[in-house]
């Protein structure tokens, strides 16, 4: 039975089906998956690991020219095909659309950050480098161990090897007290709530967590164990918050790296703590995050913010959550994911890198939503069927690049200010302080000074273009008063 499946043969009529596409996930255009849909939104996905994708591609390409009676000379490169047919998505970021300084910072490799970057006493002098550079170029995953507890926060960047290893021991003993708060201080009243509210998700959502990772795979496995311990000593630490689904997704890859138990969990902690990245599904942290990422949509990707509004229920972007609540872990292999999370931990020119990554996404890969006009559902199916086939470089480029525009603009719209509060300046003296102008969304504003109805429109803020890319000055004729500057808090 199982190698009939093996062997079967998947067999449909082309020109009954709602779309083909193509995704090139390489270079070359050799590899990529085959997706087909139907016109019941069913999807097909067929995997072309070693090439084949682009002469598939010209049979595709011949099968459509005799379909619809196009003349072909050799040699000539295929028309527009028409999107309900046959789409050819080669993922790729343009030079103009990428940061100007893309490329130029190296990869943080062990001799460069054992050589210069962390001193004789293990001191990292120069953070914002280090940051930049993984920013940018990325970490060797042989640093992790070393570099993670200082992106989330355990440790100060210029801490010595003999103050770190003091505060360790103070953490080792406050997690200790943990840990005798959960087992040895409850009432058997608490006890019993903890279990049935906290405790019992833990217990299955561990076993289900990253099976598939050496470090977790097998029975009995005693990591599957300390991050069900750590899980639950978080519920004490922060009652508040307690226990939601997706966090043992991302305790695992810290637990995988770090190793040590106690310090895992202080580097969770840090995790948390940075809300602006990770969020829960019924918290505020998770509204602003789509409430910031329907702004950016409006203003940088207005084509697709018009596609949203013709749906019902579109403008509740049901298709990032899963980005935003698993960040990404869904989305990319692990090795990009991680890639992605440390981009966002070093917090170089924004906090909210995570967005323009989602951006990024939408950038990439939505072409097809609009040419095929898919509604809120198919949206949501569409980028799904992209899990686990998108390209993570690509994305990332684009992500910086989308950042460097969104920071060369002058002006915003009030419902992006808080994006500037938390961007640090970097090298520079002044931070991304762009003038902020009220746009009457809200009953009360604090930059509710000069109020201009219709901010953004055609994809123009004030004047400044933003998917073609140019900029043209444009006069405001009411503009008779100075507009609020975001003040720097860093």
């Amino acid at each position: 039975m199982t190698l009939r499946r093996l062997i079967g043969r998947f067999s449909v009529d082309l020109s009954q089906m709602r779309s083909l596409r193509l995704f090139f996930n390489d270079e070359s255009c050799t590899c990529g998956q085959l997706v087909v849909a139907s016109r019941e939104s069913q999807y097909k996905i067929l995997h072309f690991h070693r090439g084949g994708l682009d002469h598939l591609a010209q049979v595709l390409h011949r099968w459509h020219s005799l379909l619809h009676n196009i003349k072909l000379t050799p040699g000539s490169e295929e028309p527009n095909l028409p999107y309900r047919h046959f789409l050819v998505c080669r993922p790729e970021v343009q030079k103009s659309e990428q940061h100007p300084e893309e490329g130029k910072p190296p990869k943080i490799t062990p001799e460069l950050f054992y050589g210069k970057i962390m001193n004789g006493k293990g001191q990292i002098e120069d953070d914002l480098f280090l940051r930049k550079c993984i920013f940018f170029g990325g970490l060797d995953r042989e640093l992790r161990r070393e570099v993670w507890p200082f992106l989330l926060h355990c440790y100060p960047y210029n801490s010595t090897y003999d103050e770190r290893e003091v505060i360790l021991q103070l953490r080792i003993r406050e997690y200790e007290d943990i840990t005798k708060r959960r087992l040895e201080r409850m009432t058997p009243e608490q006890h019993a709530i903890f279990w049935k509210t906290i405790q019992s998700v833990i217990e299955k959502d561990v076993v289900r967590t990253d099976r598939g990772n050496p470090f977790f795979a097998g029975d009995n496995n005693y990591n599957i164990e300390i991050m069900k311990n750590i899980l639950l000593n978080y519920a004490v630490y922060n009652p508040v918050l307690g226990y939601t689904q997706g966090m043992s997704d991302l305790l695992a890859p810290v637990l995988c790296e770090v190793k040590c138990e106690a310090e895992a969990f202080w580097c969770f902690v840090g995790l948390m703590q940075r809300a602006i990245f990770v969020c829960t599904p019924t918290d505020n942290d998770m509204d602003n995050n789509l409430s910031y990422l329907r702004e950016l949509i409006r203003i940088m990707l207005p084509h697709f913010y018009k596609h949203l509004e013709k749906h019902v229920d579109a403008m509740e972007l049901l298709f990032c959550h899963r980005w935003i609540l698993l960040c990404f872990k869904r989305e990319f292999t692990e090795a990009v994911a991680l890639r992605m999370w440390e981009a966002c931990w070093a917090n170089y020119l924004t906090d909210y890198f995570h967005l323009f990554l989602c951006l990024a996404i939408i950038a990439v890969y939505a072409d097809d939503v609009i040419a095929q006009d898919l509604n809120t559902d198919e949206m949501l199916l569409h980028f799904s069927s992209l899990a686990m086939y998108m390209d993570g470089q690509v994305i990332l480029r684009k992500a910086r690049g989308l950042l460097h525009q969104f920071r060369r603009l002058t002006r915003l719209p009030c419902t992006l200010a808080g994006l500037c509060q938390r961007c640090g300046p970097g090298i520079w003296d002044s931070a991304h302080r762009p003038s902020v102008e009220c746009t009457g969304a809200h009953d009360v504003c604090e930059y509710a000074v000069h109020i201009c109805s219709g901010f953004v429109e055609n994809g123009v803020v004030n004047g400044i273009g933003i998917e073609s890319g140019t900029e043209s000055r444009i006069e405001s004729q009411d503009r008779d008063r100075a507009p609020n500057q975001v003040t720097d808090r860093d």
